[in-house]
């Protein structure tokens, strides 16, 4: 099969699987023999749980740049808040972390007037 890349699909591919899922899952899948599907991916995120596959979920919070990281939640419907709990999570039960992405999900507190 033919896989080409348009802007929002990959043709060939499975329906509703995006540009943005291929690149993640790229991204997510490359370092490891067992691949992860969009399904669990976002499962675990939604979830906020690691279930069996807590080095892939930490790749996508780590390895994957913010941007597509917000790309994936909002097209699965994971909201912000939820997206930012599963981070937390998964760093707490990994302790990998990103800088650019946890500024990007944790609000700073409003400042005392």
């Amino acid at each position: 099969m033919v896989r080409a890349i348009t802007k929002t699909h990959i043709i060939g591919a499975a329906e509703g699987f995006s540009a943005v899922d291929g690149l993640v899952l790229a991204t997510v899948n490359a370092p490891y023999k067992r691949d992860i599907s969009v399904t669990a991916l976002r499962e675990c995120i939604a979830k906020a749980n690691l279930d069996d596959w807590p080095v892939h979920v930490a790749t996508f919070f780590t390895d994957v740049e913010p941007f597509l990281v917000f790309q994936f939640a909002s097209a699965h419907g994971i909201s912000k808040s939820k997206l930012a709990k599963a981070y937390m999570a998964t760093k707490a039960a990994t302790g990998e972390y990103n800088p650019d992405l946890e500024s990007e999900l944790v609000s700073p507190a409003p400042s005392p007037r």
